[in-house]
């Protein structure tokens, strides 16, 4: 039997914590670690183009947040502008505000352009005034702008851009003169027959309400739009070319445009249409209309005609 070699406990080596061998790793075997490496080109590359793909899709869906809004604020003013309407119809008989009054008063021999969005002047007396809703309208200078056009004056005859339209081919007269209150002077209004063309047939001088038999289907109020911007006087495409091709509607919110109709709904269209003339004078399409950003509401005279 050998020598016993046992060590005492009190001889025992002890090991110290600071000098433990590592354990295997990655850094062991030469396999270098996630926290050292840095980006390689590849790596950046595919990054940025997630990102890209990312923004393809978020600034299309931001956008069409921003038209769904003005969309919606445009539709708030054009209710806004039916009620003015029907509250001047029912002060006059029923009968909804011109769209255009002209003429001279009695101290001035320049003519003067009363519409139902502003009243001016021009010569050396020239002047500015709120046209024929504004004493109906709230906040009228605000509600009387679309939010989506952004464009210059409607015509030369008004001091500011509004981007909306009154149907005139049927609703709302067209006259002149107008006397010298320039209101209610109904027994002026002549027949329009200089804007029909139609096989002679005159439109209404100026209807009444109670006239409006397909209120539920017939324009008042819309967003006018034509090649060089926006217009104040809805025409129908039944009307002169020359004429109605600078009346039709604008369709700025991503292809849709608005529409207040004549019984107080309002409503989106999504199809415009190229009007009855366009096969006499297609030409018309782009060197007016500027077709499809704008066009009608109907091929006749279907979305304007109350009767």
């Amino acid at each position: 039997m050998g020598a016993d070699r046992t060590i005492p406990r009190g001889h025992r080596r002890q090991r110290t914590g600071g000098h433990r061998r590592p354990a295997a790793g990655p850094d062991r075997l030469g396999i270098p670690t996630m926290v050292n490496r840095a980006f390689t080109l590849v790596e950046l590359l595919v990054v940025i183009s997630v990102i890209g793909l990312l923004l393809g899709v978020l600034v299309p869906v931001v956008g069409g947040v921003g038209t769904a809004s003005k969309r919606m604020h445009g539709q708030t003013n054009l209710r806004t502008m039916h009620a003015a309407a029907t509250t001047w119809a029912t002060e006059h008989d029923g009968r909804f505000p011109p769209g255009l009054l002209t003429g001279s008063d009695a101290d001035s021999t320049t003519g003067d352009v009363r519409a139902w969005d502003w009243w001016t002047r021009n010569g050396s007396d020239s002047f500015v005034r709120p046209g024929l809703l504004w004493e109906y309208t709230p906040n009228p200078d605000t509600v009387l702008q679309c939010p989506a056009y952004v464009g210059t004056d409607n015509w030369s005859d008004g001091p500011l851009p509004t981007g909306y339209n009154y149907n005139v081919a049927f609703i709302a007269a067209m006259s002149s003169p107008f006397g010298v209150d320039g209101v209610g002077a109904w027994d002026l209004l002549t027949p329009k027959t200089s804007l029909r063309d139609a096989g002679g047939e005159d439109s209404p001088t100026q209807l009444t309400r109670a006239q409006c038999r397909r209120a539920g289907t017939t324009a008042l109020f819309g967003e006018g739009g034509y090649l060089h911007g926006a217009n104040k006087y809805m025409r129908s495409p039944v009307q002169d070319m020359e004429l109605c091709y600078g009346g039709a509607q604008a369709y700025r919110h991503g292809g849709i445009t608005n529409v207040a109709y004549v019984d107080g709904h309002v409503g989106t269209d999504r199809d415009p249409r190229r009007g009855r003339h366009f096969d006499a004078l297609p030409a018309y399409l782009t060197a007016l209309l500027d077709h499809p950003s704008n066009g009608f509401l109907s091929d006749g005279d279907e979305a304007y005609d109350p009767r």
